[in-house]
């Protein structure tokens, strides 16, 4: 399965991630931020089903959300 992540730091970037039990993708990924990583990791939440099975939407969560 794949995520593709639709905007901050890692816009536009595809990435393979595991399912959570029974398949369904995970909730949020958590990844480091390149411009500024003593801020800690950024993270992204699911919005959805991309065009087909295999690949999932994420969007950058925004602080205090």
């Amino acid at each position: 399965m794949y995520a593709f992540l639709d905007d901050g730091p890692h816009k536009g970037e595809t990435l393979r991630i595991t399912a959570e039990r029974g398949g369904a993708p995970p909730r949020e990924i958590e990844l480091a931020d390149p411009a500024a990583p003593e801020f800690g990791p950024v993270t992204y939440l699911l919005l959805g089903p991309h065009q087909n099975d295999e690949w999932w939407i994420y969007r950058r969560a925004r602080p205090g959300s």
